[in-house]
Order: C-alpha cells, then sequence, then structure tokens
C-alpha cells in the first residue's frame, strides 16, 4: 500500500472517529441537564426506593386552624419556654420522643402549666390509636379562668393515661383558644366536623348544631351561664350538652333558704350591678341583673321573707357604699346579698368595709375569690356563698388521696372551683366512654337517667335537660387558724359550712 493510500485510509478512519465522539458528546448533553438539576438522595438511591435514615417524619402534624393544638402550638404564651417552644417544633415534626422530654424540662420549670401537661401526655400517645377529646378554654379573653379549665382537664387526662388509658386506649387532647366571643360559632362548627372527636369541654354556642351532629359537650359550668347561649334551648330537653354546675336557680335556691330558714334573717337587702347590661361579650355568670334579683326576691318570699325596697346598684357610676348602708338600716334591713360581677369586686368590698359587721353578708359565687380575702380581710368574716365545689368537700371519701390533695401536689398549691368542674367534666366523659366509644353510643350512655360518675364535687347525675343534679355547697369566712398554714395566704379562708 502506497503511502497516498495510507494517509487517506487514516484520515477516513478519524472523520468516523470524530462523527462517534460528536454523537456521544450530543447524548450527553441530553441527559446531564436532567441529572444535574434533580434533588440529591440518601446514597444516590432513586426516590421512589429512598431509606429514610431516621424514624422522624419532616411533614407537619396537622393544618388546624391556629387557634387550635394537641402540640403544634403554643396557645398560653404567658407560659412560654424555651423548652416548651423546643417540644412544639418537634411535636411538629412527629418527633415525639424529643417533643417529651422537652415538655417536661418545660413543666419543671413552669410546674403549674396546664398546656405543657395536656401537650406532653399527647406527646407520649404520638401517632398511636388513641380516644380524642377536645376543650375549649377562653385563652383569650380570660387567661385566668383559661387555665383553671385546663388545669382540671389536664389532670383528668394525667390520671387517665397513666392508668392504663380508657380500656386501654390512651386519650388525646386538642385545646382550643376562644379569643372572642363571636368565634363561638366558628369553633362549633370546626369541631362537630372533625369526625375524630368523640366529645368537648367547655361552652359553645349553637346546641343544635351539636345535636345535629352527634357530638356530645359537656360545660364546666351552669346550664343558664354560657356565653351567648340560647336559652330556650339551655332549658330544652337538648340530651348533647351536660352541665357540670347546677342551673343557677339550684345555686340562688340553696342560698336564699339558708338566710331565711337557717340564719333567720328575714329583711334582705340585695346589691345587683347593672354596669354589663349593655356587655354583650360578658357571660350570664357575670351578669346579675333585674332578672336574677326577682328570682332571688320569689324565693326569699317563698321561704318567709322579704326584699328591702332600699336600691343598690354596684355598678352605678354614683354608687357609694356609705349610702346603702345608711338606707338599708333605717330600712330595717338585716342582711346584705351580694351579686357583684366578677370583673367588678371592688364596690362589693366597699359595702363589707362600710357596713362593719353590722348586717349579715352573703354572696354569689363572683365572691368566690382570693381577691375578697386579700382585701376585705376582717370586713368579710362571716359572709356567706354559694359554690359549685370545696376543697374539703368530698374529702373525707379518699382520706389524704383526694381530687384536692392531688391537684395540691401536681399543681403546687390549691386549685378553684373552675377546675374541679372542669375535672369533673372529663370524668363524666372518660365514665361514658368506658361504655361506648362512639359519639352516638356516648350520647345514649349519658342520656341514661340511671347514668353517674364520681368526680371532685361528688356523686355527678344530669336531669333529663342535662342539667346537673344538686352539687351546691355552702362556704363562710372565717379567720385561718393561726397554729395551721393558711391556704390561701392571707390570714383569712373560704370555710365550708356543714
Amino acid at each position: 500500500m502506497t503511502p497516498k493510500d495510507e494517509n487517506i485510509r487514516l484520515l477516513v478512519s478519524l472523520g468516523i472517529a470524530g462523527v462517534m465522539v460528536a454523537g456521544i458528546l450530543w447524548l450527553v448533553s441530553k441527559v446531564s441537564p436532567q441529572a444535574s438539576n434533580s434533588p440529591r438522595t440518601d446514597s444516590m438511591v432513586s426516590p421512589a426506593v429512598k431509606i429514610s435514615t431516621s424514624p422522624v417524619s419532616t411533614s407537619p402534624v396537622s393544618s388546624s386552624p391556629e387557634w387550635m393544638s394537641k402540640g403544634e402550638k403554643i396557645l398560653v404564651t404567658a407560659d412560654k419556654t424555651d423548652e416548651k417552644a423546643a417540644g412544639i417544633k418537634a411535636f411538629n415534626s412527629s418527633d415525639f420522643g424529643t417533643a417529651i422530654i422537652q415538655f417536661q424540662a418545660s413543666l419543671q420549670k413552669q410546674r403549674n402549666d396546664p398546656e405543657t401537661l395536656i401537650y406532653l401526655n399527647n406527646a407520649k400517645v404520638g401517632n398511636s390509636n388513641a380516644l380524642k377529646i377536645a376543650v375549649i378554654a377562653p385563652i383569650g379573653t380570660s387567661l385566668a379562668e383559661a387555665q383553671e379549665t385546663l388545669r382540671g382537664v389536664a389532670q383528668a387526662q394525667e390520671d387517665v393515661n397513666t392508668s392504663g388509658g380508657i380500656n386501654g386506649v390512651a386519650l388525646q387532647v386538642e385545646i382550643v383558644s376562644l379569643n372572642n366571643f363571636g368565634q363561638l360559632e366558628q369553633i362549633d362548627n370546626e369541631l362537630v366536623k372533625d369526625s375524630n372527636l368523640l366529645a368537648v369541654v367547655g361552652f359553645g354556642r349553637n346546641e343544635n348544631l351539636y345535636k345535629q351532629n352527634s357530638l356530645v359537650r359537656v360545660s364546666p359550668g351552669s346550664g343558664r351561664s354560657q356565653p351567648g347561649q340560647n336559652q330556650t334551648n339551655a332549658l330544652g330537653d337538648s340530651k348533647y350538652v351536660f352541665n357540670i354546675s347546677p342551673n343557677r336557680s339550684i345555686f340562688n335556691q340553696a342560698l336564699a333558704e339558708y338566710i331565711v330558714k337557717k340564719q333567720r334573717r328575714t329583711n334582705i337587702a340585695i346589691c345587683r350591678d347593672s354596669s354589663s347590661n349593655n356587655n354583650q361579650q360578658t357571660s350570664n355568670q357575670e351578669r346579675p341583673n333585674q332578672e336574677v334579683v326577682k328570682e332571688y326576691s320569689d324565693l326569699i318570699n317563698q321561704a318567709g321573707g322579704k326584699v328591702s325596697s332600699t336600691e343598690c346598684d354596684l355598678g352605678a357610676a354614683n354608687f357609694r357604699a356609705s349610702d346603702f348602708i345608711a338606707k338599708a338600716t333605717s330600712d330595717g334591713a338585716e342582711a346584705i346579698l351580694l351579686i357583684p360581677r366578677f370583673s367588678n369586686i371592688n364596690p362589693a368590698i366597699d359595702v363589707a368595709k362600710e357596713n362593719r359587721g353590722r348586717l349579715a353578708l352573703f354572696g354569689s359565687q363572683q365572691l368566690y375569690s382570693g381577691k375578697v380575702l386579700k382585701f376585705g380581710q376582717g370586713d368579710v368574716k362571716g359572709m356567706v356563698v354559694a359554690v359549685p365545689w370545696h376543697r374539703d368537700a368530698n374529702r373525707n371519701m379518699n382520706k389524704g388521696n383526694s381530687f384536692a390533695d392531688r391537684a395540691a401536689k401536681l399543681w403546687g398549691g390549691e386549685v378553684s372551683p373552675r377546675t374541679a368542674t372542669a375535672y369533673d367534666a372529663m370524668q363524666v366523659i372518660v365514665t361514658g366512654l368506658k361504655e361506648n366509644k362512639t359519639r352516638q353510643g356516648l350520647q345514649k350512655v349519658l342520656a341514661n337517667p340511671n347514668f353517674s360518675a364520681m368526680g371532685a364535687t361528688g356523686k355527678i347525675q344530669f336531669t333529663p335537660s342535662g342539667d346537673r343534679q344538686g352539687g351546691v355547697f355552702l362556704v363562710k369566712i372565717e379567720p385561718c387558724d393561726p397554729s395551721k398554714p393558711c391556704p390561701s395566704g392571707t390570714g383569712y379562708d373560704f370555710v365550708l359550712v356543714q
């Protein structure tokens, strides 16, 4: 072969090789952008067969409204700690082990924080099968009331879950923050549509909505003391709404009969408070008005007494306690019945100070308050108040292990009647769920005339309309025994009237 032929063959070979290289480079250019733009997976494993290196999911636990939480949000910001925030973050990632550790650490700092205790118990439940209950707490309208309610719910959940659950199934609690009373209808609608929710603790607005959706609601309060509640429904045979505290008229009757029949005071001056008449966002429990005065007047008359004609309006802008005492005394009054609003207690304390022990004092539930003891001192000594619970009530049934004893150990101090009635609302639900774990089944259990549950306030039974039977206690303000610790720390305390 001539050198010329060899050169031609070499050029042809190089040309063919060049074409092949160009083809390869073209194919690479088509594939490489996809590869370079694809997300990198662990060990470069295809996403379809990716093996997770952690048991923790990075997706949120739920997408509930900002005012609802099982542990995903801090609703009570007043009790926020760094550990609690870390627990919330872990809960959101379903890292329940870390959430448990962080919530426990937070409780070491804030022992009496019920929100964290509820989240801790929910974290222990994790993704396991659980029975879901919701609690409506007025966190945005009355933080103290909300925390008192949550303590009762948290203590009940703690009791249930640490003792093995309800027939072996743990209790999960979702907290619902009521930020304004106009939000109630939105809350009701959100709760009833949750098919996993078995019952609700707290007050609501639309009772018919609960009935239509077969969802039980148990209120720690009275049937006629709920914000925005339809009174016709409240007094009817709703059967889906049950109230732990007796109907308001039961409290009024107990106190009226005690005043006239036990204390033999037959001429009573009543101090109402009209300042809330135009406040539509205040609960009926805080709205003592002419209707309440008339009810008391009728009950006092039925018991054999009479009501003084002396006018006393604690909410009047020109109210003067000294003028009222002078008029009541000249009218022959033997006792004063004080019915203030919870947020307007000062005028009632002024009446007690001006009275200086001359006329016997009696009061509504709003006066069962540490503020009355602190600022009333000796001027309120002897005042009798009707309440739904007292720490010494039913204490003999479980000496050393009563609700009050266990609550004091858990929260580091005495708890309020609202905590006790919230705890009992949970006890009613828990007792019912032990018999039937469905919405409709729970309703049938609670609506049974023979149903009863034991709680902090004693034996709980309901009338056909869902109101509590009995459950009224009378307490009197007395000086603390100087040889013993004073629970209130004021030198005075509420003592159970035997």
